[in-house]
């Protein structure tokens, strides 16, 4: 992977957009892997619990994603995406 982000870091969105950007220009791919835990550094969680009582985490996933697209449609480069659950 060229970025994996984990819930235990601090993570700036804008650096890993312009990082993607980099990446995508040199190399013209980049593998981004993000942690299920980084919904509550990225993302305001709703503060609900599933059946056992665990925290419901923000899907950060999908809204990644979205940021990634829009970031791309913005400086007008063209993207493909491929997301895995």
């Amino acid at each position: 992977a060229d970025i994996v982000l984990l819930p235990e870091m601090t993570i700036s969105l804008e650096k890993v957009l312009q990082h993607i950007l980099e990446l995508m220009q040199s190399k013209a791919h980049c593998v981004v892997v993000v942690a299920e835990g980084c919904g509550d550094t990225l993302l305001e969680s709703s503060g609900e619990v599933d059946g056992g009582g665990n925290k419901k985490l923000a899907d950060v996933g999908p809204w990644l994603r979205d940021k990634i697209v829009e970031r791309f449609k913005q400086v007008k480069l063209p993207l493909t995406v491929k997301y895995i659950d």
